[in-house]
């Protein structure tokens, strides 16, 4: 959607940012149809199911503990634990499969580099800990993401062509900022560049509106409701850039 509306005479900064935008999505596209296509003979839902589950043990032991007095210091550690874990609720689970993994593989990495676990096991249960870390795993393994199963040797990983992706839309909004604050005259162009990603925020506001966010989500075909009604099918081509 973004490179649909790329302003048709941009800065060289915009033209930049958005040629490295059209190469990481293209990349993006590429392996993730790959992995479509290997993967079809799997049924990931059990594991997505599974996953959902496990973080949402997790969120509910955490929230528990606000049946203790405020000066409880269980209590305080769990609220600081589920405000770096959970400070947008379970909204995530909702996503699609990719997607989904990539924010349960941030919140995983969060645990790891902040020394977490320890904590989590004392207040939410060891087994419980160990079990959504399998559950993550298994889940990457299966999409082909953190490595190609048996059922998806043809998948290629995933999880950094998606975080490139994010990191060019980043660097592509504020190039687009950037020539809007030129000249008057590029205002309009610059907000409608940009127009695409506040659709896309608030189609996933309007999803965890719609409540269910600790209910396990069944496949592809009901996280579409993530998705602007303008969005492009995902077996689209990806669009060039303004000549």
């Amino acid at each position: 959607m973004l490179l649909k509306v790329v302003p048709s005479k941009p800065g060289p900064g915009v033209l930049a940012a958005a040629n490295a935008l059209r190469i990481s999505v293209a990349d993006l596209d590429g392996k993730w149809k790959a992995s479509q296509k290997a993967r079809r003979t799997q049924d990931v839902r059990p594991l997505d199911v599974q996953l959902d589950r496990a973080w949402a043990v997790v969120e509910s032991s955490l929230d528990r503990y606000t049946v203790l007095r405020p000066s409880n210091a269980n209590r305080k550690r769990a609220a600081e634990l589920h405000q770096q874990l959970f400070a947008d609720g379970l909204g995530f689970l909702k996503l699609r499969y990719i997607e989904q993994h990539a924010e349960s593989a941030r919140r995983i990495d969060l645990i790891k580099e902040e020394g977490l676990r320890e904590d989590l096991e004392r207040l939410v249960g060891k087994e419980f800990v160990d079990e959504l870390h399998a559950a993550h795993k298994a889940y990457g393994d299966a999409l082909g993401i953190t490595k190609a199963g048996e059922a998806s040797v043809a998948a290629e990983p995933l999880l950094e062509p998606l975080r490139a992706v994010n990191r060019a839309i980043s660097a592509y909004a504020l190039q687009v900022l950037a020539f809007g604050g030129l000249d008057p005259a590029n205002i309009a162009a610059a907000r409608r560049a940009l127009e695409p990603i506040d659709k896309f925020r608030a189609a996933a506001t309007k999803r965890n509106a719609a409540g269910g966010a600790t209910e396990a989500s069944e496949g592809e075909g009901e996280d579409d409701v993530a998705l602007p009604e303008d969005a492009p099918d995902p077996e689209a081509e990806v669009p060039e850039l303004p000549g």
